[in-house]
């Protein structure tokens, strides 16, 4: 479990299952009509895969494995931390902080609706024409930053699957846990039709399963991940069926070679910008995330707006992945250490996640994010930052200070460990321990003083 869950391992199984998809799709091009017509609309090139691109992410792979093996080798003592997390209290805290997020949502449909004339008109609207009702939501956001608390539903439903996989919740708190899990799961299945943003609910799938798999120490069944698959592709279907309506093709047809696009048109930004020469943006996509939060994005926006503007030639549709916004930021050598730096910290965050709920849950994030860096860097977007956000606040809440006194032994950790414990060597038989020579002291003892009883008067 150890290996199959590392960082290392889910960047490579999602890069080699992408560059996989990619060949296969590129081999039966002749056959795939909609993914010739998506990328003739997007000006996709199949000549830009070339030796340049590839020579690129196999070193970006290589110097992320440096980076990663440094992480896991780098001795640095743990950090004891000043009480341990109270799971009933980090349940309550979950739930309570779910339903904010939730009725925020909730509200911001309700006011759209009011503006289109109901929610039963909005979704008729929604069915007609998914891209103005997508306009009619974003115009009635109830405040700046709004689309934060929606996409932070991930990270709550990833802290009640850890908080499940404990098994130590009293059946209220367990309760409550599951109700988050579904109702998160059922907002992020109805709400990305409309909105276009499908990978939150695969970063809820992801997370989910991977710190589940974390707290209980061993990979889960199979039937989870067949299940997770199953919403995703349902989701994906749905959202192409509404917004390609083809009534002489399936919606499997449809979404499938929508699919089969979405994966050569990811690989086209990562092998695009090794063919010619680009000015680089120093931060501006793997610190976007940072400028928003600090409302210093329209500053950059502006400053770096000649750069990016040159970028669109070498960028289809979505955003650079991982591996190549190093390189588009950076330039080769600053790049490879950027890459080196960031797999050195998520080994880190994964060591860690052995022994603390939190950093379990952070992981689990990052590893969902990493399954996905094909398509863009989430890790340093806005809304995976805000999500961390969120679950440090819930952890720090959580805290229970250790009252142990002196003398006794430190808690044990969260996790159980697998390893056998040391074997006690066997006691002396009572034959040897007879006669065995028991040293005196040498000490002299003071001689005993003798009661004194007062006589009668």
């Amino acid at each position: 479990m150890r290996h199959a869950l590392s960082p290392l391992t889910l960047l490579l199984l999602c890069w080699g299952l992408s560059g996989a998809a990619m060949a296969v799709t590129l081999a039966q091009l002749h056959r795939l009509d909609l993914v010739q017509t998506f990328m003739l609309r997007e000006h996709l090139d199949p000549s830009v895969f070339g030796g340049a691109g590839l020579a690129w992410l196999l070193l970006a792979l290589l110097v992320y494995a440096v980076g990663d093996t440094a992480g896991r080798f780098s001795r640095r003592r743990p950090v004891p931390s000043g009480g341990h997390l109270n799971p009933t209290r980090a349940a309550h805290l979950t739930f309570a902080l779910n339903m904010v997020l939730l009725g925020v949502t909730a509200l911001w449909i309700v006011t759209a609706a009011a503006k289109a004339g109901g929610l039963i008109n909005l979704a008729a609207a929604a069915y007609i024409d998914s891209l103005t009702t997508r306009d009619i939501l974003l115009e009635n956001k109830l405040f700046t930053g709004m689309r934060l608390f929606y996409a932070a539903l991930p990270a709550t439903a990833c802290m009640a699957a850890a908080l499940l996989a404990l098994g130590t919740l009293p059946r209220r708190a367990r309760v409550m846990m599951v109700a988050t899990l579904v109702c998160n799961t059922l907002a992020l299945f109805v709400l990305p039709i409309v909105m276009s943003q499908r990978l939150l609910l695969l970063q809820l799938l992801l997370s989910a399963y991977i710190v589940a798999c974390l707290v209980r120490g061993r990979l889960l069944g199979f039937g989870w991940m067949v299940l997770a698959v199953g919403l995703f592709l349902g989701l994906w279907l749905a959202r192409e069926a509404i917004t390609n309506p083809m009534f002489n093709r399936s919606a499997l047809d449809i979404g499938l070679q929508k699919l089969a696009f979405y994966v050569v048109n990811d690989m086209w930004n990562a092998f695009a910008p090794l063919m010619v020469n680009i000015p680089h943006t120093w931060g501006g996509l793997n610190f976007e995330g940072v400028m928003f939060l600090t409302f210093t994005d329209g500053y950059f926006a502006r400053l770096l707006t000649p750069r990016t503007d040159a970028l669109d030639a070498v960028l289809g549709g979505g955003e650079f992945p991982f591996l190549t916004a190093a390189y588009v930021d950076f330039g080769p050598v600053l790049g490879a250490l950027f890459i080196a730096v960031v797999a050195f910290v998520i080994r880190r965050v994964f060591i860690a996640a052995r022994r603390s709920l939190g950093f379990a849950v952070v992981y689990a994030q990052i590893g969902a994010a990493l399954l996905f860096s094909s398509h863009s860097v989430y890790f340093t977007h806005q809304n995976f930052l805000f999500s961390l956000a969120l679950i440090a606040l819930v952890v720090l809440l959580s805290m229970r200070r250790r009252s142990a006194p002196l003398g006794q032994p430190a808690a044990l950790p969260l996790f159980r460990s697998r390893r056998k414990p040391a074997q006690q060597p066997p006691p002396l038989p009572d034959s040897v321990m007879r006669h065995m020579a028991v040293f005196a002291t040498q000490r002299r003892h003071a001689a005993p003083v003798p009661e004194r009883h007062d006589e009668p008067a």
